[in-house]
């Protein structure tokens, strides 16, 4: 079992806006955010549900020197989504959705992807991973942008959750949605 490193949270976490903070054995710092999903993508909007879920950021926030390979680091987000899930709202709808800036947004997925499935079998959710491709800037090609949904395994709305999700792919179409 990976050790996670210690971690704080804001010191009066409530449902929304709760921020998490552990600095790595590099001197790394990271901040990990939830926060109330006012717009996560335009297509999002129209899911009463989805739309309104938690929008999980992870940010480095102080980075000292080189980003090594840290194995401590997907341990410890994946516990922080835990405590945040057990103090504030174990119901919560969350969304995690990876960074476009520098165009290496597959590589976050596959990270995020690979921390779930090592850290997260006794967390008793779901995670459906959606890739939904949108025009680029220049209007010639599409940029891709990933979408992890974590709900529990026994959401009270989890009907609704899949009715949305399968509403999402089928009005966007196959070509936009891998």
């Amino acid at each position: 079992m990976i050790k996670p490193y210690e971690f704080s949270s804001n010191p009066s976490p409530v449902e929304i806006n709760v921020d998490y903070q552990f600095e790595t054995c590099n001197g790394h710092v990271y901040k990990v955010t939830f926060v109330e999903a006012t717009r996560i993508i335009d297509i999002l909007d129209n899911l009463p549900v989805v739309s309104n879920a938690i929008y999980v950021i992870v940010d480095p926030i102080y980075i000292q020197g080189n980003l090594n390979l840290d194995i401590r680091i997907g341990s410890t987000v994946i516990d922080i989504i835990k405590d945040y899930l057990l103090e504030i709202d174990r119901f919560s709808i969350l969304v995690f959705n990876c960074d476009i800036s520098d165009g290496r947004q597959i590589n976050r997925h596959h990270k995020f992807d690979r921390w779930f499935r090592d850290h997260a079998r006794d967390l008793n959710f779901e995670k459906i991973d959606e890739e939904i491709l949108e025009p680029d800037e220049t209007g010639s090609g599409y940029t891709a942008t990933f979408i992890s949904i974590l709900y529990a395994t026994d959401h009270p709305r989890k009907t609704i959750i899949l009715q949305e999700l399968s509403h999402l792919r089928a009005t966007i179409g196959a070509d936009k949605l891998r």
